[in-house]
């Protein structure tokens, strides 16, 4: 991390904005909301059989994990 201060140390005021600028427009995309239709992990176990009703899947997956505990 030091050494990362001793770079940004010694660009220019203008590099250094210019650098804000460009990390500013990174994270402005990056926090761009993806629809949730859109989302990969809608939909990913549609085909899982035993996840139909997943109230009572969850249900077994703790009793069997206390189970396991004892």
């Amino acid at each position: 991390m030091q050494d990362m201060l001793k770079a940004l140390d010694a660009l220019s005021d203008e590099e250094l904005e210019a650098l804000i600028a460009r990390a500013e427009a990174i994270l402005r995309e990056r926090i761009k909301k993806t629809p949730l239709r859109e989302d990969p992990a809608i939909g990913m176990w549609k085909d899982r059989e035993d996840m139909e009703d997943s109230a009572a899947w969850v249900r077994e997956v703790r009793q069997r994990a206390w189970r396991d505990r004892a």
